[in-house]
C-alpha cells in the first residue's frame, strides 16, 4: 500500500509552494486509489450492493398483519397462482476469487452461493417464488430457496416472513462483512447474523447470537435451514450423499412408512444416498460426533459442507422430498428433483424441542459453509479443508483434500504413533489434493492417522474410515 507521509516542501505561506503541495497530494491520492484497485483486483474480492428482480406469484395484497402478534398471515385461499409478478429485492453481493455470495438482506437471507471453480450453483432456488401452507403458527411460508436462519422455533419458524435490518460492517481489502438483525416479536428475542467473506476463500463465515432482552427465560430454538443442491443442476443429482456425522439416526413415526424402521444405524443406513428415499420425510441425527455436515454430488464430484460447534448446535435434521418426486413446488410447474434441507440446531429434537435463555443472556457461535470438489465423499471437515480418508480391504489408503483457501502444507501418516510418510501438499479450492498410500499391512483404522499442517500449525487429525458404502 502507498505510504501516508507527505513531506511539506516549503511554507504554506508561499503561493507556489501551496500549489506543490496541493499536487502531491492529488498524486498521493490518486496513487492510493490505484494500490487499493490493485490489491482488490489481486484478491478477487468485491462487495457490491445493488438490486435483483426475481418472479414471483402475486400473493402480497392478501397479508395482513395480525394485531395480536405483529406477524404476518396469508389466506392461501385467495393467492391466484397463476398471476406472476417480477419482485424487486436489494440484493448485496460479496465475491473472492473462489466464491459468490449474494443476500436478499430485507428478508434475512443468503439467496445464492455460486463457486466459482466449477462456475455452478449451490444452493436450490424457484424459478417463480410461492407461497404455501406451513406447519407453524403463521400456517404458511415461502418457497424461495437459499439459506434462512429461524427463530423461534416449530418448522421454519416466523422471522423468514418479516422484515430484516441490516448494515454493511466492513468493506476492506482482506474482508467483507454484512449484518442483519431482527427482534422476533413473539419472544422479544434479539437475533443477529454476522456474514463475512475474506480475500481468497471459498467459506462464508457466520457469526449467529441470539439475545434475550427480556426481563423473562425464553425458550426457544435456532434452526439454519440450506436448501442444498450440489452440482449446480438446481436439483439432485440420482446419486447424492448424504453426510452426516452420527452413529444412529431416528425417524419419526409418521415417516416411517417411507424412510423404515427407527433407529437406524447411520453408516449401513441405505438413507445415506438419495437413491434410497421411497418418498418424502425426515430424519433426525441421535447425536454428532463432530461438528459438521454436508451433502456430496457424486455425479459431478462436487459437495457442500456446513462446520460448526456440536456443543451449542447439536442437532440436525434432514428433510428430503424422496427420490424423483413429483409435485416439487416450482412455481412455473416444472419438473424438478428437489433438494435437501439439511437443518442444523441448537436442540437435538426438530422441530419441537426448545432451550432456556434466561434474561439478558446471549447464545452465539461462529460457523461456516463452502462448496468443494474432487473428494467421492466426505470424512471430516473444519473451516480450513475437507477431507476424504478411506482405508480399503486391500491396504490402500485414499486422502483427497479440498481447501477453503490457498494451502501449501504437509500431509502426514501416522500409524500406531508414529510417522510413517510425509506429503508436500500445494492445493486450492479450484486445485484439490489427492494421494495413494499403500501400506505393508492391513492396520486396524482407529491405529491410522492423517495429519494436516500448515507449518507449524495442526489444521485436521483425521482418522479414515473403512466405508463399503462410501460410493453409490
Amino acid at each position: 500500500m502507498a505510504s501516508a507521509c507527505l513531506v511539506n516542501v516549503g511554507y504554506e505561506g508561499d503561493g507556489r509552494v501551496r500549489s506543490m503541495n496541493r499536487v502531491l497530494r492529488l498524486m498521493l491520492g490518486l496513487l492510493t486509489m490505484v494500490t487499493t484497485a490493485n490489491a482488490r483486483q489481486e484478491s478477487g474480492l468485491s462487495l457490491h450492493i445493488g438490486s435483483i428482480v426475481i418472479p414471483q406469484v402475486d400473493y402480497e395484497p392478501w397479508l395482513t398483519m395480525s394485531p395480536e402478534d405483529g406477524m404476518p398471515r396469508l389466506d392461501l385461499r385467495q393467492v391466484d397462482y397463476g398471476r406472476v409478478i417480477d419482485k424487486e429485492h436489494v440484493a448485496i453481493t460479496m465475491e473472492s476469487a473462489y466464491l459468490r455470495v449474494v443476500f436478499l438482506p430485507r428478508m434475512g437471507r443468503v439467496y445464492s452461493m455460486h463457486f466459482k471453480p466449477t462456475d455452478h450453483e449451490t444452493l436450490w432456488r424457484n424459478d417463480i417464488v410461492r407461497p404455501g401452507g406451513a406447519n407453524n403458527r403463521l400456517g404458511w411460508w415461502l418457497w424461495i430457496g437459499g439459506i434462512e436462519y429461524t427463530l423461534p422455533g416449530e418448522e421454519h419458524g416466523y422471522t423468514w416472513a418479516l422484515p430484516w435490518e441490516w448494515e454493511i460492517l466492513e468493506d476492506g481489502e482482506q474482508r467483507k462483512a454484512l449484518r442483519l438483525q431482527i427482534t422476533e416479536p413473539t419472544t422479544g428475542l434479539r437475533q443477529r447474523l454476522e456474514f463475512s467473506l475474506a480475500a481468497g476463500s471459498s467459506a462464508l463465515q457466520t457469526s449467529v447470537s441470539i439475545h434475550n432482552p427480556t426481563p423473562d427465560t425464553v425458550e426457544y430454538a435456532h434452526w439454519v435451514n440450506p436448501m442444498w443442491t450440489p452440482g449446480g443442476q438446481n436439483e439432485l443429482t440420482d446419486n447424492t450423499e448424504l453426510i452426516i456425522p452420527t452413529k444412529r439416526i431416528l425417524i419419526a413415526e409418521r415417516w416411517q412408512k417411507n424412510l423404515g424402521a427407527s433407529p437406524q444405524q447411520w453408516t449401513t443406513s441405505p438413507l445415506r444416498f438419495m437413491r434410497n428415499w421411497a418418498d418424502m420425510g425426515d430424519l433426525m441425527a441421535d447425536g454428532l460426533t463432530a461438528g459438521f455436515y454436508g451433502a456430496y454430488s457424486h455425479d459431478t464430484q462436487e459437495g457442500v459442507v456446513r462446520v460448526f460447534d456440536p456443543v451449542t448446535n447439536p442437532g440436525v435434521d434432514v428433510w428430503t422430498y424422496g427420490y424423483h418426486p413429483d409435485g416439487i413446488p416450482m412455481g412455473s410447474g416444472a419438473p424438478n428433483k428437489g433438494y435437501a434441507e439439511m437443518w442444523g440446531g441448537t436442540s437435538v429434537r426438530f422441530p419441537d424441542e426448545m432451550r432456556p435463555l434466561a434474561p439478558d443472556q446471549t447464545q452465539s457461535w461462529t460457523e461456516w459453509i463452502y462448496p468443494f470438489q474432487q473428494t467421492q465423499g466426505l470424512t471430516w471437515a473444519n473451516q480450513d479443508l475437507a477431507v476424504r480418508a478411506v482405508l480399503s480391504s486391500d491396504a490402500r489408503l485414499e486422502v483427497r483434500i479440498c481447501p477453503t483457501s490457498s494451502l501449501s502444507g504437509m500431509v502426514e501418516l501416522w500409524t500406531n504413533g508414529i510417522v510413517q510418510k510425509r506429503f508436500s501438499m500445494d492445493s486450492t479450492p479450484a486445485q484439490p489434493w489427492s494421494q495413494g498410500f499403500d501400506l505393508d499391512d492391513v492396520p486396524m483404522p482407529d491405529e491410522i492417522l492423517v495429519t494436516i499442517r500448515d507449518g507449524d500449525r495442526e489444521l485436521a487429525r483425521v482418522r479414515p474410515k473403512v466405508d463399503h458404502w462410501s460410493s453409490p
